[in-house]
C-alpha cells in the first residue's frame, strides 16, 4: 500500500486521551514509539494477510488480486484524513468479520455460487481464468449483481484499515522529531511485512494469521472488557468461520504462494486442489499397481500426456524439467532411462508432497537434482545442455506480486523464455511443452504453436492427449533444431498417434495470435486490449475512490492536481520497479519482500535529506527524475554484457534514482503546502488512477508503464511551476510510506 502521510510539528495533542483510557500522543516517551511501531506493525501485517487469504479464498480476487491493494490502499488512506477522529480499535474487527463471514459461509456450494454471482464480470472469450462463465444471455441485473458483490466485499476491506490509517497518522502528525519516529514507523512496517513472510514461510494456516491479529487488537485496546458482547460474538464468528473452512476432506497445507489440499484417491493416489480448484495429481503407475489394476494397465499404455512425447524423443540423457511439480513428470522421464534430471519447482509444499507421497518415489532417484526456483530464473541463469526440456503444466492462480496482476508463470511463457531453453538444447534435444487449453480459449493453443514455429523456424508436432488415470490431459507441442524430429514422427506408428490424438482445434502456421513476451507477458489473454472484468473492476474502484475523497478534493485548485499526479506516478513506478525486477531475480515470495524492503529505505533517505536541508528547489529535482525514467526506458537491459543477477541489480539501483527523486519532491511539496489533509485526499485518488492506469500494460506493454509514470511526474512538474498555493516558509518535513 502506498499511503502518503503529512507530518506537522505544531500539531496539538489532547492532553485527556490518557484519562479516557487511550494511548498518549507523546512521541517523547519511548512508550509512545512503541505504540507507534505497534501500528505501523500491524498496518502491514493486516494489509497483506487480507490481500493474501481474499486472493485465495474468492476466486475472482486470485487473478486481480490488487484489488485487495487498492481498497486496504483506499482504507488506510481515508483513516489518515480521519486523524482528527479518535479510533475506538486498532483495526475495524466488525467489518473484518462480516468480510469473513461472507466469504467462508459454511456451505459446501456457497463459493460455487459467489464465483457464478461475478461470472458476467469476469467471463471473456479474450481472458483465460478457470471456471468463470457467464450466466447464458445475462441480463444487466446481473452485471449489477455481480458488481454489488464486489462493491460490498471491497467496502469490507476499507472499513477493516480505516482506523490503522488513523493511529498511524495520529503518532506521526503529533511527533515533534518527524525522522526518528518516521524510522520507527518504517521500521515497524518492514518487520509486518517480513512477519507475515515468515508466517507463510512456515506454513501456518490463515486461522493462525487472524489470530495475531486479533491479538494485537486486544494488546492495544485500552479496555478489552469495552469491546462489548456484540464485539467477542463478531470475534468469535470470524475465527470460528475460518477455523472451519480448514476442516476439509483431505489435508490442507499454505505453501507462501497458494492454499494447497491433498485429497486421497485410492491406491495411492492422489487429487491435489489450489486455491479450491482442482489443479494436479500424483498417480501410481508402479508395476505392482498396474498388475493388479489390468484396465488401468491398458489405458496407461495407450498414451498419456507424460508418457507419449518420449515416443518421440531418441536420447534421454540429460533432462531438464520446468514445473516439476508432485513428481509426474520426473517419473516419467525416469522410466523412460534418463541419465540425469534437473527438476525446477517453485513451490516447496507442492515438492514436499511428491517426496512424501509419490509411490514412485521419483525425487528420492540419484539421477534427480531438486531445484527449488521460479522456472524462468533458472533457465536465464543455467549454462547446463539437456537433450530434452519438459515445460509441465504449468498453469497458475496464483499472482507474483500484489502490486500487478501477472501470474507467477507469466514470464514462463514468453518469446524469450522459449528462446532461453532453445540455447539449453544440445544439437539433438527435444523441447515438449504441454498446455490445458480448454474449448473457449482455442487461440492459445494457437499461440503456443506460432511461438514455437517462430523461434525454432519451423512448425511443431502437435497432439492432444486425453485425462488417462490420474494423469491429466493436455496440448502437446514438441520442438527442436534436428530434423530427425520430423523424421520419426513421419514413421507409421507416430502418424498413426498424430491422426488419431489430433489437438480438437486448427492450428495454423499462418495465423498469429499476439505473441507473449517480456514486455507482454499475458499468456491468459488473447489480443492488447484491455478485458471486460478490468474495465468493470476499474469503474468500481473510480467510483469508491471519488465517494471516499470527494468532500476533501478541492478540484479547482492547481496544487490538488499536482498531488494527484504524483500519487498516479509514484505508484507506478513503484509497481513497475518490482515487475522488472522479479524478471531478474524470479517471482518469488522472497524476492518480492526484499524489493519491498529495497523501496522502504530508498524513501526514508529521501525524506531525511530533506528533514536535513533548509530548502530544496523542486524543478530540477523533477527534471532529474524525469529523466531518469526516461533513461531506464531506452536502455538495452537484455543487451548488456553482464549475467543475468548483475543487470537485476543495476536495473534496481537505476530505479532508485526515480524513486529517490520522487521520494525528496512529495516530501517537499508536503513540507509547503497549505491544507495537508486536502492533498493527501487528492494523492489517494491519484494514485487509484496509477493503478488503474496499469491497464495501459494491456494495449502497450509493461515497459510503456515508465513512461506513463515519466507523464505524470512532468505534469506534475508544470503545475508546479505555476503553482501559486505553495508555502516559501519550510515546516516540518513530510514522509511517504510504502510497502
Amino acid at each position: 500500500m502506498l499511503a502518503l502521510l503529512p507530518y506537522r510539528k505544531d500539531a496539538k495533542l489532547n492532553p485527556t486521551l490518557g484519562r479516557r483510557g487511550n494511548w498518549v500522543l507523546d512521541t517523547d516517551r519511548a512508550g509512545s514509539l512503541f505504540q507507534l511501531f505497534i501500528v505501523s506493525f500491524a498496518s502491514l501485517y493486516v494489509e497483506v494477510m487480507l490481500i493474501r487469504w481474499i486472493g485465495t479464498e474468492f476466486r475472482l480476487f486470485a487473478y486481480i488480486q490488487n484489488l485487495t491493494l487498492v481498497a486496504c490502499f483506499l482504507g488506510f488512506g481515508f483513516g489518515c484524513l480521519k486523524a482528527s477522529e479518535k479510533p475506538r480499535c486498532l483495526f475495524d474487527f466488525g467489518a473484518l468479520a462480516f468480510l469473513v463471514m461472507i466469504i467462508e459461509l459454511p456451505w459446501s456450494g456457497w463459493k460455487d455460487l459467489l464465483d457464478f454471482v461475478v461470472g458476467e464480470l469476469s467471463a471473456s472469450s479474450d481472458l483465460s481464468m478457470w471456471f468463470f462463465a457467464s450466466p447464458p444471455n445475462a441480463p444487466i441485473r446481473s452485471f449489477l449483481v455481480g458488481a454489488g458483490l464486489v462493491s460490498g466485499l471491497l467496502l469490507l476491506v476499507i472499513a477493516t484499515m480505516v482506523p490503522l490509517g488513523s493511529w498511524v497518522a495520529r503518532f506521526l502528525e503529533s511527533s515533534p522529531h518527524i525522522v526518528p519516529a518516521y524510522s520507527v514507523s518504517l521500521l515497524g512496517s518492514l518487520v509486518g511485512v517480513w512477519v507475515f513472510a515468515g508466517v507463510s514461510f512456515l506454513h501456518l494456516a490463515p486461522i493462525i494469521w487472524f489470530l495475531v491479529a486479533i491479538a494485537l487488537l486486544l494488546v492495544t485496546h485500552p479496555q478489552p472488557k469495552k469491546i462489548g458482547i456484540s464485539g467477542w460474538v463478531l470475534i468469535a464468528l470470524c475465527l470460528g468461520f475460518i477455523a472451519l473452512d480448514g476442516r476439509t476432506i483431505g489435508k490442507t497445507i499454505w505453501s507462501p504462494y497458494q492454499k494447497l489440499e491433498v485429497i486421497p484417491d485410492g491406491g495411492e493416489n492422489y487429487e491435489i486442489n489450489v486455491n479450491d480448484s482442482s489443479y494436479m495429481s500424483i498417480a501410481n503407475l508402479t508395476p505392482e499397481y498396474l498388475q493388479k489394476n489390468p484396465e488401468m494397465a491398458r489405458l496407461y499404455a495407450e498414451g498419456n500426456s507424460y508418457d507419449t512425447p518420449y515416443r518421440f524423443v531418441k536420447i534421454v540423457g540429460d533432462v531438464l524439467i520446468v514445473g516439476s511439480g508432485a513428481g509426474n513428470d520426473i517419473a516419467a522421464a525416469l522410466r523412460h532411462g534418463a541419465g540425469h534430471i534437473d527438476a525446477v519447482e517453485i513451490d516447496p509444499v507442492i515438492r514436499s508432497f511428491g517426496q512424501k507421497l509419490h509411490p514412485e518415489r521419483p525425487y528420492s532417484s540419484s539421477k534427480v537434482s531438486a531445484v527449488l526456483d521460479d522456472a524462468r530464473d533458472y533457465m536465464r541463469r543455467s549454462n547446463n545442455r539437456y537433450d530434452l526440456i519438459v515445460f509441465g503444466l504449468l498453469d497458475s492462480h496464483s499472482q507474483s506480486s500484489s502490486l500487478s496482476n501477472m501470474r507467477i508463470n507469466n514470464y514462463v511463457y514468453t518469446r524469450e523464455s522459449f528462446e532461453n531453453a532453445k540455447r539449453l538444447l544440445k544439437p539433438s534435444g527435444v523441447l515438449v511443452l504441454k498446455f490445458e487449453i480448454h474449448a473457449p480459449h482455442a487461440w492459445m493453443g494457437q499461440r503456443f504453436y506460432s511461438m514455437l514455429d517462430d523461434v525454432f523456424a519451423r512448425p511443431p508436432i502437435a497432439f492432444y492427449s486425453p485425462h488417462v488415470l490420474e494423469l491429466y490431459s493436455a496440448s502437446v507441442f514438441i520442438e527442436s533444431q534436428d530434423p530427425a524430429l520430423w523424421a520419426r514422427a513421419a514413421s507409421p506408428e507416430l502418424a498413426q498417434l498424430l491422426k488419431n490424438q489430433a489437438l480438437p482445434y486448427a492450428v495454423s502456421g499462418d495465423e498469429m495470435i499476439s505473441p507473449t513476451t517480456d514486455d507482454w507477458p499475458y499468456v491468459y489473454q488473447k489480443t492488447r486490449t484491455v478485458p471486460k472484468i478490468y474495465w468493470s473492476v476499474s469503474a468500481i474502484l473510480i467510483l469508491m475512490a471519488f465517494l471516499l475523497v470527494r468532500k476533501k478534493f478541492p478540484y479547482r485548485r492547481n496544487l490538488t492536481w499536482q498531488f494527484f499526479f504524483l500519487g498516479a506516478g509514484f505508484l507506478l513506478l513503484e509497481t513497475q520497479m518490482v515487475s522488472r525486477l522479479s524478471l531478474y531475480f524470479g517471482s518469488t515470495w522472497l524476492v518480492n519482500c526484499i524489493v519491498l524492503t529495497f523501496i522502504f529505505l530508498v524513501l526514508v533517505a529521501a525524506n531525511v535529506v530533506v528533514d536535513r536541508a533548509h530548502s530544496i528547489r523542486l524543478l530540477p529535482m523533477y527534471a532529474l527524475l524525469v529523466a531518469a525514467l526516461i533513461a531506464i526506458y531506452a536502455a538495452p537491459w537484455i543487451q548488456l554484457p553482464f549475467g543475468t543477477r548483475m543487470v537485476g541489480i543495476l536495473l534496481g539501483c537505476a530505479f532508485s534514482v526515480p524513486l529517490f527523486f520522487a521520494g525528496i519532491i512529495f516530501t517537499e511539496s508536503f513540507r509547503r503546502a497549505k491544507g495537508s489533509g486536502n492533498f493527501l485526499g487528492s494523492n489517494i485518488l491519484g494514485a487509484v488512477a496509477g493503478g488503474i492506469a496499469q491497464n495501459c500494460s494491456f494495449i502497450f506493454g509493461m515497459k510503456a508503464l515508465v513512461l506513463v509514470a515519466a507523464l505524470f511526474y512532468a505534469v506534475a512538474a508544470v503545475l508546479a511551476l505555476f503553482s501559486s498555493e505553495a508555502e516559501t516558509l519550510p515546516v516540518q518535513s513530510g514522509a511517504v510510506e510504502s510497502a
